[in-house]
Parts: structure tokens; sequence; C-alpha cells
């Protein structure tokens, strides 16, 4: 299963795209209002050039900001293995903490939530859930936990403390200390959709336990959580390493905290030759410290004594935060990749997730007369007489080559953005389905979901991806718009709009970029390119447009948009 769920689109682009639309002078001209109220044919040209080939990201790339944690091994049978650490910054839920007196420990809980669906609920009240975003979920790994001793930062020394740090997929092995002190390991752990039902202790008016018939401590019903990992902790290390610590500067507020406990790495290991990989949601993992105590303390609001006899406190998921990605990947495609023909383009466009690789495509061909500008582009410029009412790539997969990767293993959407300017797409910002019926319908009139084989059978095999860039396509021609390059990638939710820094190309203000959605995803496809053998699915621009007047078939703009035919 897949997440399209963690982030919605924002109102405000939106706002601003249809303020800039309406302001612009030659809307009339390659709009379609004017279709439908004069009875116009409507025309395709299908031979448009493009030059695709793929792109790796050689030096990584940044994975602090993603928007999700990513745990596990990922066995792709084209690609290869993937192996997804975590390593985060932890921050306590208060700082300066009074625990009061003759203060015990009672139990300290690990806690990792899973991202699942409700799917019944049962007269009890008990419910029934399904696992979201698990990958490849045939075989266990182990989970190691490590006390961090690697000091995060969240601003660049390098640039006196003015930018923020960028940590990128390959970072961590370089890092001195990250695996201190082991604080659990689980082993062929596979995520279970399981509820958890938890219970609490039962007390009589003296506060002694309330024991059964066989003398066992009575628990009552407390709450139900979904899926998680949750486990109990050993209570001497955080006795000595928390409570214990109280009144001491290493509590006091949150940097000296973070000088002190510097982190929590995740550690994901084979188990089996399958294993599994999953994301999940890292703002609602913790671990926290249930405790007794006599006397007062501001386990409460601050300054209010608690009667209870009863705190807690919890290290949240908060801060600087590591996607630590180990890839040993198929040599034969890293070598296609890195040796792709930037200038006529490849048979195969390779698109990984993770730290992997995307497709870059350059439309309208060469420019065999040196003046920047593509020939074809020159020419659909000289055509006044038309209306483009779509254009659109179409992304044929390349089921021979993606061979067993193929099914339920394939991306189910595919993102495109400005690779030159680092930025969305008009078409994307004025897609009027973002939003509509869960993020994997969203957007759809932009960025097509995957075709499949059998429609609505998420196990059947890929066929094609649509691309709509109608809106970039019209300003190109009729706008005199920058004809730039384009970056296709995975996305593992298209609503992300957020972008991740390609390592080696450059500092936060010029770097290249790639949408931060692939950098989540585990998954793989293999498309045609533009060079393909199969000559009915190489890649294309596809224009469809309405002619308004007459124009001369002999023409060079009669010839590219097939009229001589």
């Amino acid at each position: 299963m897949k997440i399209y769920n963690y982030i919605s689109k924002g109102l405000v682009a939106l706002l601003f795209v249809f303020a800039y639309i309406a302001c612009e002078e030659d809307l009339g001209e390659v709009g379609t209002g004017i279709v439908g109220e004069v009875n116009f044919d409507t025309e395709m040209v299908d031979d448009l050039d493009v030059v695709s080939y793929s792109m790796n990201y050689p030096v990584g790339v940044q994975t602090n900001g993603a928007p999700v944690g990513v745990l596990g091994v990922y066995n792709d049978p084209v690609y290869g293995k993937t192996t997804a650490s975590y390593l985060s910054q932890m921050a306590l839920s208060r700082t300066n903490p009074d625990f009061g007196d003759n203060t015990v420990l009672d139990s300290v809980i690990f806690t990792l939530p899973y991202f699942a669906r409700q799917v019944e609920v049962d007269e009890d009240g008990n419910n029934t859930f399904e696992l979201d975003s698990i990958f490849a979920n045939t075989g266990g790994i182990t989970l190691s936990a490590f006390r961090s001793n690697f000091f995060l930062n969240d601003l660049d020394p390098n640039s006196n403390f003015e930018d923020p740090e960028i940590y990128f997929s390959n970072d961590v092995p370089n890092f001195q200390g990250v695996e201190g002190d082991l604080l659990f390991q689980v082993t062929d752990f596979i995520p279970q959709a399981d509820e958890i039902i938890l219970t609490e202790v039962t007390f009589d008016e003296d506060g002694n336990p309330i024991l059964d018939d066989d003398n066992e401590v009575v628990k009552e019903f407390s709450e139900r959580i979904s899926p998680a990992l949750r486990l109990e902790l050993n209570t001497d290390y955080w006795t000595q390493n928390i409570l214990e610590r109280e009144g001491d500067d290493v509590l006091l507020n949150i940097n000296t905290f973070n000088d002190y406990f510097r982190g929590l790495y995740l550690k994901a290991e084979d188990a089996d030759s399958n294993g599994n990989l999953f994301l999940f949601d890292f703002s609602q993992a913790n671990i926290t410290l249930y405790y007794s105590f006599e006397g007062d303390d501001d386990s409460a609001d601050p300054g209010e004594p608690s009667n209870d006899g009863f705190g807690e406190i919890s290290l949240n998921f908060n801060g600087v935060s590591i996607i630590d990605y180990q890839n040993e990947f198929n040599p034969a495609i890293v070598t296609a990749i890195e040796n792709s023909d930037i200038d006529n383009g490849e048979d195969n466009l390779y698109l990984k997730g993770g730290d992997g690789s995307i497709a870059i495509v350059e439309l309208f061909g060469p420019d065999f007369d040196g003046d920047e500008v593509a020939d074809q582009l020159e020419v659909l410029r000289t055509c006044d007489n038309i209306i483009i009412n779509e254009a659109n790539l179409t992304f044929y997969v390349d089921q021979d080559d993606l061979g067993a990767g193929g099914g339920a293993l394939e991306p189910e959407r595919l993102f495109v953005v400005d690779f030159d300017n680092n930025s969305l797409l008009i078409d994307n910002l004025i897609d009027n389905t973002a939003g509509i019926n869960g993020p994997i319908n969203t957007r759809t009139n932009h960025l097509g979901r995957l075709v499949r084989e059998e429609d609505g059978n998420e196990s059947s095999l890929g066929q094609s991806y649509r691309i709509r860039i109608t809106q970039h396509v019209n300003n190109i021609i009729k706008n005199d718009s920058t004809n730039v390059r384009l970056a296709l990638a995975v996305s593992q939710n298209v609503n992300v709009d957020n972008t991740a820094i390609i390592g080696g190309t450059g500092g936060i203000e010029d770097a290249q970029r790639t949408p931060i959605s692939s950098v989540i995803s585990p998954e793989g496809t293999i498309l045609h390119g533009n060079l393909s053998a199969d000559e009915a699915k190489r890649l294309k621009l596809r224009i469809f447009y309405t002619l308004t007047g007459d124009i001369d078939p002999d023409s060079p703009c009669g010839q590219i948009l097939g009229l001589d035919n």
C-alpha cells in the first residue's frame, strides 16, 4: 500500500495563479474558451521532438526536511536493494522539569506510529485497520535504536549560521558516534495492522493497586491507538539519564538538552532476503517516561501542582532529522544512467525514488541554427491561426525491461517540475482537481495516474502516464516564455510541492533540485524514451489544436502541423 494523505495543497498559490491568468493579454488567443462557441475541427500533431534522458544523484540528495520518516529494507527486483535508516534530534515535552519527591520511574514506552486507515468498527468498538505506506512487506528487518552522540546543526556554520544546514542521504556513515548506547533492538520486525488497546492499573482509596482473586493487578480499559511499533524500554537507563538529571543544566532548555541528548538513530538492517520498508509519522513518534512521585511537580500546567502522584515527560522527534539511504543498485542500470546521451536522448528512462534517479525532458528538439531556440519551436511561434486545446507527454512503461518490477511495485504517480527554475508548472497550479477525492486522485488533469491493464487493479501491469502541460506549452509558443528543461520523478504524494537539493550541484540559492515527494519513495519504474526501439511508444510531445484561419500547407507552419499530408 502507498501513502497519499499527509500534506494538503495551500490556497494562496491558486489565488495568485488565477490572478496571473486573468491579466494575460493573449489568453483569448491561446485558451479554450472559444471552443464550443464556433464549430471548428480539432487536429493533432504527434511527432514533435523531445530529448529525454536519465540523471542520478552522484553525491546524494537532501533528506532533512522530509515530511515523513522512512525506515526499512526495500529489495527492488530491477534496481536492487535500498536500506533506509533515520537519525533525528529529540526534544523534551517540557524543559527544566520538576519530577517531585521520591520519584519512581514506572515505565518507558517507545511509540512509532504507522500510516493506517480504519476500515471497520465492530459492535464492541474494536477497530480494524489497513496499513498504508508499506512496501514489499514480505519479510522482516532488524531494527535497532541507538542514542546518537553526533550533534546535528540547525544552521550552517559555514554561512556564519545564516543559512539552514543541509544534510544528504549519504552523510550519516561519515558521522562519528551515531551508534552510541543501544536502547533497543527488534529482530524479524514486520509492521502489523493490529489496533493497540491500552489499560491502566486500578487503585483503592488508599492508593494501593486492586488485586483479583488470582492476586493479579486489576487493569481497566484506558484508550485505543492505531497501529504502531510500541515497546517498553529499560527504566534504569532513563532514570539515570533523565529523572536523576533534574535541576541540571542539561534539562534546562532546548539548546542544552540538544547538546546533552544529541539524537536517536533508528538503524534498519536485513533480517532475511525480502525485508520491508515503511513510511511513518515522526510528529507522533516519541519516547514517554511515566513516573510516580510524592509532593508537587509541574507535569500539568507550568507552576501548577499535580495532585494525582503520577507524571509523564516525553522525548519527541523534533528538529533536524535525516533519512540515511544506503544503496546496492544494479550496476548495469547505474552505468546506463551515468552514460546518458544528453544531446540526443535515450531509449529508456530510469526513474527511482529515494537516493535514486529522475528523467530530464527537453521540449521541441534540437537547435540546429544555434540561436538558442529549438528549431521546431521557432516555426510554431509563427503559427498565428491556431488555438492549442491540449499539449501532453505520454510516457509508456517498458514492461519488457521492468520485468519482475512491474505490477504492484510500480509507482502510481509521477511528478514533473521546471528543472531550470525549481518551480511548479502553471498547469499544476491551475489544476482544478487539486485536493479532490484524496491525494491519490488529486491533480489528475495535469499529472495523470498510471493507466494499468486492469482499471482499478493496482497489481496489474502499468501501461502509461499522461502528463498534460497545455498552459506551459501555450506560454512557450504564444507568450515567448523560456523553453525550460523539465524534470520527471516518482512521487508518493503529488500534493507535496517542496523540493530537495541534489548533492554536488550548488548551494541553497543555485542548486538543482528534485521533488521531495520522490525522495521519500522507494519505488522505481522504466519508461520508453525518445529513442525507444518501439517507435509507437517513443516519448513525443503531442499537441491538439484548432485552426481559426487559413494556413498554407506548404509553409513551415503548415508542414510542422502536418497540413501538407
